[in-house]
Parts: structure tokens; sequence; C-alpha cells
């Protein structure tokens, strides 16, 4: 294949053209996908973030939506149990290592428990000395909000992160439900409620947003992959064409 640009004359074989089209169809059609991405996940982010300014609604109306029910607020009645929290270690904020506190609660006329997480603690080096997080609710039904979210995660998932360990409080790394509600003799649901900031009897409660991968990455990966076709296409044309000779 022969094509005359300006002064310069590039010539290509078939095959290799082909390869070329091909190529450069799969860059930019990544590229795209990576923009498109980018959208999704700003109006997901945005999604989520309406969700978490909504006002406090009680847990049975929430459930009964049976929608993303992710950073809503929502509104809990019942009563703390104290004698059986959770630590769930490996937990980083500002570079410390700790744990946050997960606290089941007992729903009025509900049998199945809500594990409450009020926030991060402080946490010795090798869980030696486990801090002190015993508390004394007020007496009869208290009334808290909080925020659903799923249950925190670690980076690295080592074989056993799922066991509680045996004795109150019960130091975990990942929650596994069926375990944590075998460990309970009592059915608990499939995410926590972070407990809100004005909120008494809590801890270092600083919640965010998961921004796993946020927009902005996905745009500097669609450049990326745009920046690789535009090399593709410089560098077929600096083989390909040559400049006319003067006669």
């Amino acid at each position: 294949m022969k094509l005359n640009l300006f002064n310069y004359t590039c010539k290509i074989n078939f095959i290799p053209f082909i390869v070329f089209i091909a190529v450069l169809a799969v860059l930019l059609r990544l590229g795209f996908w990576q923009l498109a991405r980018a959208d999704i996940k700003r109006a997901y982010l945005a999604t989520q973030q309406t969700q978490s300014l909504m006002p406090p609604v009680a847990l049975t109306e929430l459930l009964a939506l049976g929608a993303d029910l992710r950073y809503r607020q929502v509104q809990l009645v019942g009563r703390y149990d104290v004698a059986h929290q959770f630590l769930v270690d490996n937990q980083i904020l500002e570079g410390k290592v700790g744990a946050f506190v997960l606290t089941p609660f007992i729903l009025a006329g509900n049998n199945t428990l809500v594990l409450v997480n009020r926030g991060w603690v402080a946490m010795s080096k090798g869980a030696q000395q486990l801090p002190d997080i015993d508390f004394k609710p007020a007496s009869g039904e208290l009334v808290l909000n909080g925020m659903l979210n799923d249950f925190p995660g670690v980076g690295l998932v080592l074989a056993g992160a799922d066991e509680p360990s045996d004795s109150w409080p019960s130091v975990v790394q990942i929650i596994n439900n069926a375990k944590i509600a075998s460990k309970l003799n009592q059915p608990i649901f499939d995410f926590q409620v972070q407990l809100l900031a004005d909120q008494p009897n809590g801890y270092t409660r600083n919640w965010q947003i998961n921004r796993r991968m946020p927009p902005e990455k996905h745009i500097a990966y669609a450049v990326q992959w745009f920046a690789l076709a535009i090399t593709l296409i410089l560098l077929i044309l600096w083989i390909s064409c040559k400049k006319n000779k003067d006669d």
C-alpha cells in the first residue's frame, strides 16, 4: 500500500497495515472505555454522597426499600450487648495501627443483631494488650443514629483472618457473618452501622465514602491509552514514510 502525503511517500505492506489498524482500534477502545468508567464512577459517588446526607430512617423502613443502602443514615432502637464486643484488627489511621470496635446491638422486636462500629482505637503491636472498651450505656432502650456500610476489610488477607479469638473482646481481622453469628449464637445482619460522630459512647470516627478507584484515575488510564495510540501512529509514519527527493 502506497500513499503520498505532502512531500512524503508512505509505503506499508497489507498485513502490517491490518495489524496496525487492529492495535490502534484496541487502544482507542480502551481509552474511551476508561472515560465511560469515569462517568459511571462520578455518578456512583454522587449518588453515595446524596445518600449519606439524607436524614436517618428507621432500619425496618430502609430494609423494605430493597435498594443499594450503602452510606444511608439509619436509626436504631434497642440496646448494646457490651459483654460480647469485637476488635477488627489491623486498621490503619494516620499511620498508626489500631482496630475498629464493633459492638452487637439488640434491636427492639428483632432477633437479628446489628454490629455497630463505634470507631477506631489504637492497639499495641501484636495485640498483646487490648484496649479498654468497656462502657455502661444508659438504662432502657437506646436510640442511636449511624450509617450503613460494608464491614471493614484489610489489604492482605491471611489464613485464619476471619477466626475470632476465644476471649472477650474478641479480636478478628475480617468479619465472617457465619462465624460471628456462631460465636454470638444469634444471627447478624450482613452490614455494619457506623456510629455517627455526634453520637455518645464512640471513639475516633472519620467515616468517608470509599473511593477505591476515583474518576481521576480512570481519566489517567484513558490518557495513557490515547497516548499509546498517538505513539503508534507516529511510529508507523516514521517507519513507513520517506521524504521525496527533488529532481
